[in-house]
């Protein structure tokens, strides 16, 4: 518990203290290439292998264009269709082979998933917390990786200091007032929870990063960003009902829409 007090006391004198900038931000979120610096560091084989790349939700092609330098051998952009007209400003710059798909992906169609192939980088930043399934998301993304394929994480957190500082998994439900009236953040998850829908789903390795505090300290409580890996071919995602061995495999994630 004076564990507990200690760092919530530290998280509020950071939030009402945060040094400034160290440098003037070139582009809005300055937090989004530094993810992607710390993902090229800890991956550098991305941009020599020709990956095979998935973003969903590529917002303002800023991390598009990032992306492309890795000389992928295809990227396949997908997003909603209210996004359409935004989307369409920037997909003309991207000069490698590239598909561009529209809808929600957790409600594609099987075959459509199938039709998709698989993936060696699936980038998803700032995506997870507008969707109220967020651990079927992440299932969904799983599935999508191939062996040894990487996911680049990024989502807001639970503003409430106190779930914030839980050293367990918690979330904050918004319902049926959804959060600031945004009309999609229903459930805003501490960072623990976070990782633990991630093993969930299969993914291992999972690794929070920093991105925040070079630019804006004070978004390392607000926000959380993981890189995890689809280690093998073989199914590592969390089955419930499983002990008796009698049931099938009920893999969280999976049901049938």
């Amino acid at each position: 518990m004076r564990d507990f007090i200690v760092g919530t006391l530290i998280r509020i004198a950071h939030h009402l203290t945060g040094r400034p900038s160290q440098k003037t931000p070139s582009e809005p979120l300055m937090y989004r290439p530094e993810i992607f610096r710390q993902l090229t560091a800890r991956f550098p084989n991305l941009s020599s292998n020709a990956p095979r790349i998935m973003e969903i939700g590529p917002k303002d092609g800023l991390d598009s264009r990032r992306l492309q330098s890795l000389h992928p051998s295809e990227i396949v952009f997908i997003d909603l269709p209210e996004k359409r007209d935004g989307n369409q400003a920037w997909l003309a710059d991207i000069d490698v082979p590239h598909t561009y798909l529209e809808g929600n992906i957790i409600y594609l169609t099987g075959e459509v998933l199938r039709d998709l192939g698989s993936f060696d980088l699936i980038y998803c930043l700032g995506v997870l917390y507008h969707n109220a399934e967020q651990l079927r998301l992440l299932r969904t993304l799983y599935r999508l990786a191939r062996p040894g394929g990487v996911l680049a994480l990024e989502s807001a957190t639970t503003r409430n200091w106190l779930l914030q500082g839980l050293p367990s998994p918690a979330v904050e439900l918004h319902y049926p007032q959804t959060y600031r009236d945004t009309g999609t953040v229903t459930h805003l998850p501490n960072a623990r929870a976070i990782a633990a829908w991630l093993h969930m789903a299969g993914w291992r390795c999972v690794l929070r990063v920093q991105p925040y505090d070079r630019y804006n300290p004070n978004l390392r409580h607000q926000r959380a960003t993981f890189f995890a890996q689809r280690l093998t071919a073989a199914d590592d995602g969390y089955a419930y009902y499983a002990r008796s061995g009698q049931n099938s495999r009920y893999v969280v994630g999976d049901a049938q829409v």
